[in-house]
């Protein structure tokens, strides 16, 4: 479990992590001594409140520290208050395991808010909704425990109207959105000696970025040609059209194909963006270290020390035009409205996934995955100049998805991966009926999924707990998740159900009496039949599922999450208007532009578009505006 023992802690890890160099997930950042200073005294600190608790009262007023608890995105969230009287004087968020770079990163402003309003009922962070709920439940549950009025601490404070003050910024380019895209965009544009300042209109950077496992498409790299690996753009060019079923926009693909070495190559240079990646590799792709947020931590960081001004909580509210030219943005946060002029504005704001209102309606039967801040804002903004939009109809799903307890989809890759390559494991529709090859494509593993009702992962105990190593490994989910999950035993999600048998198994899944049996037994056969290698489907069958139980289901989902249609842009990344006339003074990157991938992404490229995109956009601006 995460660790953010105090307020003071907290803010200072969070500004540390910021400050420079690379932070991960998965991989730690190195301690620095002020640091490992503060953890020593608050674990001083701690342990002297331990004591104080064997011997404070068990009703406040008198004073004491008190604990609560409550679920958070991924699992509980446990807070400690300590008690002066009728006052709370401190907040310390002693466990959680929120999304790195969102609800993590929202933890300090929520303790804050609670402790500077005397409040439970604590303003939610934008796009850490269901941590902020976990917040406010886990405190007035410690309220509750240290004996406190209740519906006192319950009372929201009214915010002062004041008026907000009128700022006026001039600078050479505005970049709005700090996802992976615009981070890159504005670093890029710095370095070539431009003066940016990037909006964010979240509390947090990081966007669909930091949510991403980070793989990141590397072809016709300096990296890739050392390693070995055979590519060329020609051959991602083809294999972007083709898994994208032809319907990706060609010249848009070719920018991506034609940048994407050099962009990478910056990426990871120490003149360039700094970035740590792992190697070797033995695919056209990379993986960051840390994932999506250990990348976005790093190039923030060096945005800021570049000298990038960076305004978190400021949506942009609309582009400032003059004679069909952009000039700049106008833009709001909780206490200024800004005017910013600008030569130039490259809009990376994201997707539209997080908007039903642009999501065909046929996706949205699937469960949303994406980031909450991917509402289409580019598309909303744009309009005023007439831009053009293609692909629109294009969503991104993927399968092997579970449901977590927040309601939003989670990618099982790293869970499937391993649990296939363990033991036995198939898939059933809700008849029991094996209905695909688990191990194939994306694309056919979604049509077939689209014909059930409902779809379920089977498993052996050694193929669950492979899958469960997965999932623990990637930092997704706990191993008290999973044990909390078993006990639900399908009464919430995600469901994760056992039995001691397959037909214990079924009927808990509801599944005809008789069919998991039947289900296993074919697939035992066609693993002992296997005269050519495949079964019916077209899977490779090596390994069975154990004969004796207990076994395992889990119910898999067809998720969205990014989406594939967007801004029509040239060559410069800059925006084309119906007429297809580049507008003057904007530009666009990442999942705002439409066009790369056809109807389905291809491994690596999302992000790898983030990165390259960015960059382009970055470079070409600054090159234009000197």
């Amino acid at each position: 479990m995460k660790k953010l023992v105090s307020v003071l802690l907290a803010s200072s890890l969070l500004l540390a992590g910021c400050g420079g160099g690379s932070s991960a997930s998965a991989s730690a950042p190195e301690t620095t001594t002020a640091t490992t200073a503060a953890v020593e005294t608050t674990a001083a600190t701690t342990a002297a409140l331990e004591t104080e608790k064997e011997t404070v009262p068990e009703a406040g007023g008198a004073g004491g520290v008190f604990t609560g608890k409550a679920a958070g995105f991924h699992g509980d969230i446990v807070v400690e208050i300590t008690v002066d009287g009728e006052a709370i004087t401190d907040i310390q968020v002693t466990e959680h395991s929120e999304t790195e770079n969102i609800g993590e990163a929202a933890l300090p402003t929520l303790v804050q808010q609670a402790l500077d309003n005397q409040t439970i009922a604590v303003d939610t962070v934008a796009g850490a909704t269901v941590t902020s709920d976990g917040f406010r439940a886990a405190l007035e549950d410690a309220v509750k425990n240290a004996g406190l009025d209740v519906d006192k601490f319950s009372e929201a404070v009214a915010a002062a109207e004041t008026e907000k003050e009128a700022i006026t910024l001039d600078t050479d380019i505005v970049v709005v959105g700090a996802g992976g895209a615009g981070l890159t965009a504005s670093l890029s544009a710095l370095q070539k000696g431009a003066k940016v300042v990037l909006l964010e209109k979240m509390s947090f950077a990081g966007g669909a970025s930091s949510m991403a496992g980070a793989g990141t498409t590397a072809t016709g790299s300096k990296w890739l040609a050392e390693d070995g690996v055979e590519d060329s753009p020609e051959k991602l060019k083809e294999d972007l059209l083709k898994n994208g079923h032809n319907f990706n926009h060609e010249p848009t693909v070719d920018i991506f194909v034609n940048t994407v070495g050099e962009a990478f190559d910056w990426l990871v240079d120490p003149e360039g963006a700094n970035v740590e990646y792992q190697r070797p590799t033995t695919s056209r792709t990379y993986s960051g270290v840390g994932r999506g947020a250990g990348v976005v931590k790093t190039l923030l960081a060096h945005v800021e020390e570049a000298g990038g001004q960076v305004l978190m909580s400021t949506p942009a509210t609309e582009l400032l035009i003059s004679d069909g030219a952009v000039t700049g943005v106008k833009a709001e946060s909780e206490d200024a409205v800004y005017t910013i002029n600008a030569k130039s504005v490259i809009l990376a704001t994201g997707g539209f996934g997080a908007n039903d209102d642009l999501v065909p309606e046929e996706f949205q039967k699937f469960v949303y995955a994406g980031a909450a801040g991917a509402t289409g804002d580019a598309i909303e903004m744009t309009k005023a100049v007439d831009a053009d939009l293609i692909n629109m109809e294009f969503v991104n799903v993927q399968p092997n998805s579970i449901v977590l307890p927040s309601g939003l989809g989670q990618y099982c890759n790293p869970g499937v991966g391993k649990a296939y390559g363990t033991s036995g494991a198939f898939m059933v529709n809700e008849e029991g009926k094996r209905f695909a090859n688990e191990q194939g494509g994306a694309y056919d593993l979604i049509q077939a999924m689209k014909e059930n009702q409902a779809s379920y992962l089977i498993l052996d105990a050694a193929s669950f707990k492979a899958f469960n190593e997965g999932m623990t490994g990637s930092k997704i989910y706990t191993d008290d998740d999973v044990e909390t999950w078993l006990k639900n035993n399908g009464a919430s999600n995600p469901v994760m159900v056992s039995g001691d048998t397959l037909e214990d198994l079924g009927k808990t899944l509801n599944i005809p009496e008789g069919a998991l049996t039947a289900a296993a037994e074919g697939y035992n056969q066609a693993v002992e039949a296997g005269t050519d290698g495949t079964d019916e489907f077209g899977r490779a069958l090596s390994l069975k599922i154990s004969d004796d139980g207990p076994y395992y289901g889990i119910q898999m989902w067809l998720r969205y999450y990014a989406t594939l249609g967007g801004l029509h842009v040239n060559q410069q990344m800059q925006v084309l208007n119906t007429a297809q006339e580049p507008v003057e003074g904007l530009y666009a990157a990442g999942e705002a532009v439409g066009g790369l991938e056809g109807d389905i992404y291809l491994g690596g490229s999302l992000f790898g578009w983030a990165m390259t995109s960015g960059y382009k956009a970055g470079t070409s601006v600054a090159e234009a505006i000197q």
